[in-house]
């Protein structure tokens, strides 16, 4: 009996540390379009990359930023904490677009990204005709070191 109580006891203990109760642990790495330097059209098309860390149950730190890719390179970007549930979490930014709104979807292997807005060609504060949308990859499920998608800086 003393090592059923034993193993119930470390049952018990694992199951408190799934942070995400019931939701996929989104931490890790996505890519959307990007193919490696020296690869032929490297960042020439549309492109993406998302930076997640998982902050207790119900909230992510997240990185964002999509590129059109040549000729014009116009991009959008962001870094929020986001509320977390149901393997999803929702980007709004009402003072700059109060019609913006971008889902991320995840499963495991990526996230399904979809941009809404009264005017996709001038939303959510990106670049001209920038629009949120398609699934990224996941390329790492470690947990990154989160970048300012515009100067690169640490976090």
């Amino acid at each position: 009996m003393k090592k059923l109580g034993g193993i119930l006891i470390v049952l018990l203990l694992f199951s408190g540390c799934n942070a995400f109760k019931g939701n996929l642990d989104p931490t890790g790495t996505y890519s959307f379009g990007l193919r490696p330097m020296g690869e032929e059209d490297s960042g020439i098309g549309y492109n993406g990359l998302i930076q997640v860390i998982g902050i207790g149950n119900n909230k992510i730190a997240m990185t964002f930023e999509v590129n059109k890719g040549a000729p014009s390179y116009n991009s959008g970007s962001f870094v929020d904490t986001l509320a977390y549930a149901d393997n999803r979490s929702i980007f709004t930014i009402p003072a700059i677009d109060p019609s913006c709104r971008i889902t991320f979807e995840f499963d495991r292997k990526g996230v399904e990204v979809n941009e809404e807005a009264d005017n996709l060609n001038s939303a959510c504060g990106f670049g001209n005709a920038v629009v949120a949308k398609g699934y990224f990859k996941k390329v790492s499920k470690k947990k990154p070191v989160l970048k300012a998608p515009l100067t690169g800086e640490t976090l």
